[in-house]
């Protein structure tokens, strides 16, 4: 079964850098119209490439979504050397950069990222594109669930599940996008403020205990 997207191993260079070329292409024409309205042809015009030239790239539109989630996640998987040197072996201060840098890269692609979340399900029952999505998924899983395993290890996080936690924390910093109308007056800075409140415990008021309500 070939990859969605299409290598030419004669040049990797260009054929990264078209791809990316594409990808932003593609976060234009999605922040302008729904992924069922844009059509290649639109993209690649929008890309500035010729229309038949865009399939050495992809096999058809569906391709688009994986191109869109492969270079999220990429850059998200790129920013982690750097954040791990900055936080210095401390899992707390990583996970909280891991998550910032997370909601930065969706903020950056708005639109796009509401479209790939709403089509993702549609996507993952295609057998062809299956595996290419628990690639990327498991990369992105990788990038939140290291730091939680090297905090629970250095005994300053506590947690039971660790697929619950990403997956919570996931929705934490998706919300920025998919909740955008109802957040249309709400500033980046304190959604991220709200949400890393959540995270460091700091959303009750200091020294309030309250029940889980399951025999607690």
């Amino acid at each position: 079964m070939p990859e969605p997207l299409r290598a030419q191993p004669q040049d990797e260079a260009l054929v990264k850098a078209r791809r990316r070329q594409i990808f932003l292409a593609a976060c234009r024409v999605l922040a302008r119209k729904s992924f069922h309205e844009a059509t290649v042809r639109e993209l690649a015009l929008e890309a500035g490439l010729a229309a038949g030239s865009i399939y050495l790239y992809l096999h058809g539109k569906d391709d688009i979504l994986i191109l869109v989630a492969e270079s999220m996640v990429a850059e998200l998987v790129e920013s982690l050397p750097a954040i791990r040197a900055r936080t210095l072996d401390d899992p707390r201060r990583e996970l909280l950069e891991v998550m910032r840098t997370v909601l930065d890269v969706i903020d950056r692609y708005r639109e796009a990222f509401t479209v790939l979340h709403h089509e993702v399900r549609y996507l993952a029952r295609r057998p062809r594109y299956r595996a290419a999505l628990d690639r990327i998924v498991g990369q992105y899983f990788s990038a939140v669930a290291d730091a939680l395993e090297r905090g629970r290890g250095a005994g300053v996080l506590r947690f039971e599940d660790k697929r619950s936690v990403v997956e919570a924390i996931h929705m934490l910093c998706a919300g920025w996008a998919t909740g955008a109308n109802y957040l249309r007056n709400t500033g980046k800075e304190t959604y991220w403020r709200e949400i890393a409140a959540l995270v460091e415990g700091r959303f009750f008021a200091h020294g309030e205990t309250v029940s889980s309500g399951h025999g607690d």
